[in-house]
C-alpha cells in the first residue's frame, strides 16, 4: 500500500497544479471518481492577503478520509511560512467538524475572510496562539479577530 501511495504522490507531483490528472491508483486508494469538493481558494502559509471563499473556485476529488463529510472542502497553499510541510501550490483537505488538537496544523479564518494555515498551539486569555515554521516563530491573535479555526486532515504536493 505504501508503494502504490508513493506511486500516486510522484504522478500527482508531476502533474503541476492540475488535479484532474488522477492515476487509476488514485480510484483503488479511494478517491472519488468525480469532482466532489469545493476548493474555497487560498490560504496563506504566510501572513498576507490569501482569501476563503463562501462559494467554490475549483472542484477536486475527495479523498476517502473525507468521503462522508459533507461539510469538508479543500483550499490552495501560498506563502512559503509553512515550508517544508505545506509548500505554495499544495492542496490541503479540511474538516470543519473535527476537532482541534494542539500540535495539528489548522486552517484559521479570520474576521476579515483571510485564510491562514499554521500550528495549532491552543487558546491562552482569549487570545489565539500559533505556530509557524519558516521562520519558526509564535504567532496570537484576538478571539474577536478570528472567524473559524478548522483542521487540516491532509493535503496534496503540487
Amino acid at each position: 500500500m505504501q508503494q502504490q501511495s508513493h506511486m500516486n504522490s510522484s504522478l500527482l507531483k508531476n502533474s503541476g497544479h492540475d488535479y484532474s490528472v488522477l492515476s487509476r491508483e488514485s480510484f483503488s486508494l479511494g478517491f472519488s471518481k468525480d469532482k466532489s469538493l469545493p476548493i474555497l481558494g487560498r490560504a496563506a502559509g504566510g501572513i498576507g492577503n490569501a482569501i476563503v471563499e463562501e462559494t467554490p473556485i475549483d472542484w477536486t476529488y475527495r479523498p476517502p478520509s473525507l468521503a462522508t463529510a459533507r461539510d469538508a472542502f479543500a483550499v490552495y497553499v501560498t506563502g512559503s511560512s509553512m515550508e517544508p510541510k505545506y509548500r505554495p501550490g499544495d492542496l490541503v483537505y479540511i474538516d470543519p467538524r473535527k476537532k482541534l488538537i494542539p500540535g495539528r496544523y489548522v486552517l484559521v479564518e479570520t474576521s476579515d475572510h483571510a485564510g491562514l494555515i499554521k500550528e495549532y498551539v491552543g487558546w491562552h486569555n482569549n487570545m489565539l496562539i500559533l505556530k509557524q515554521l519558516n521562520p519558526a516563530s509564535e504567532l496570537s491573535f484576538p478571539r474577536q479577530n478570528v472567524r473559524n479555526i478548522m483542521l487540516i486532515i491532509g493535503s496534496m504536493d503540487s
